[in-house]
């Protein structure tokens, strides 16, 4: 994933490189920045591009979601020589709705396009197996290696951004302290530390 207003070039780009299976585009509720003169982005779009067409990772099982179709309104499939409900599981479209990293998540980290756990845990339950390495070029907030993390996987995450580093090192448990700096979540502002008072007795 990069910034879209790249993705048009290297789209073009790429097309005589690899082969882009599906263009796929994350939408969200609501925007980073409220546009007023003009319509705000709500959607960021990612290439699902292989090497070899003929030989790649692709687990569908690993990633299906609910067909409304068969799960919820029970439409029968009558083309079957034996009429049967449709199935209540399908491999997701190339639309992905998954909310943004908002400031009061848990799971927030200083950094403007933090991408959310969820999206990447598709991405890489879908494209890699067990054991496999997942590379990130530009590892931000280290979202990509922690989901690795937690599905097994091993990661290489590349930033050159001090402060983003340091949330990699503690996000992925590496190191607790950097350069004798305690490393911690970021400190929301609307948590106001907790002042003990003295109880009112009425007599």
């Amino acid at each position: 994933m990069c910034s879209t207003q790249f993705i048009p070039y290297l789209d073009i780009y790429l097309q005589d490189k690899i082969q882009i299976l599906s263009r796929i585009i994350w939408h969200y509720d609501s925007s980073g920045v409220q546009a007023k003169n003009y319509f705000g982005s709500l959607y960021e779009p990612i290439l699902y591009a292989v090497n070899n067409p003929n030989c790649y990772t692709f687990n569908a099982e690993a990633i299906k979601v609910e067909a409304k179709t068969g799960a919820k309104r029970k439409l029968i499939d009558y083309r079957q020589p034996t009429p049967t409900v449709y199935n209540s599981k399908k491999v997701p479209g190339n639309v992905w709705y998954f909310p943004r990293v908002r400031y009061r998540m848990a799971k927030y980290e200083d950094h403007p396009t933090q991408k959310p756990e969820a999206l990447l845990e598709r991405i890489i339950l879908a494209s890699s197996n067990v054991g496999d390495t997942i590379l990130d070029p530009f590892a931000g907030t280290f979202t990509t290696s922690a989901v690795a993390q937690k599905l097994s996987r091993k990661s290489i995450g590349i930033e050159i951004e001090e402060d983003y580093i340091k949330i990699g090192l503690r996000r992925l448990g590496i190191m607790t302290h950097y350069q004798g700096e305690l490393l911690q979540p970021p400190q929301k502002s609307y948590k106001k530390p907790e002042h003990k008072t003295g109880q009112l007795k009425l007599f």
